[in-house]
């Protein structure tokens, strides 16, 4: 799912998306002229892998998500109006839903788990 940035107001809009087992319901909206804010809750189960066994298992996830996305390259001086550090910066015009999640998944794989 794509989403145009054109399209985003400074009120919020709904959107649901489901993938791979998980489904994010978030909220979008223009914070600053091209900074947008993405706040949901990531939520279903993924496949992950025991650092102790290397078995798979299956782990219901629920992670609330409040990320800041630019709509080309975030100028790095206006950080200081921003709570965190991080913004995902996108170059075509839109916001990709699919990548944002598929980056989460990879990063929630990417930490230590123990099979209980």
């Amino acid at each position: 799912m794509k989403i145009s940035f054109r399209k985003i107001t400074s009120q919020p809009k709904q959107y649901v998306f489901d993938t791979r087992g998980l489904r994010l319901e978030c909220e979008i909206f223009r914070k600053f002229n091209n900074l947008f804010v993405l706040k949901g809750n990531l939520s279903g189960s993924i496949i992950l892998e025991c650092f102790r066994s290397g078995e798979e298992f299956e782990k219901t996830i629920a992670q609330e998500l409040v990320l800041y996305i630019s709509d080309g390259m975030w100028d790095i001086q206006s950080q200081s109006k921003l709570d965190s550090f991080d913004v995902i910066e996108f170059f075509d015009g839109f916001i990709d839903i699919e990548t944002i999640v598929s980056d989460e998944i990879e990063l929630i794989k990417s930490d230590y788990y123990t099979k209980e």
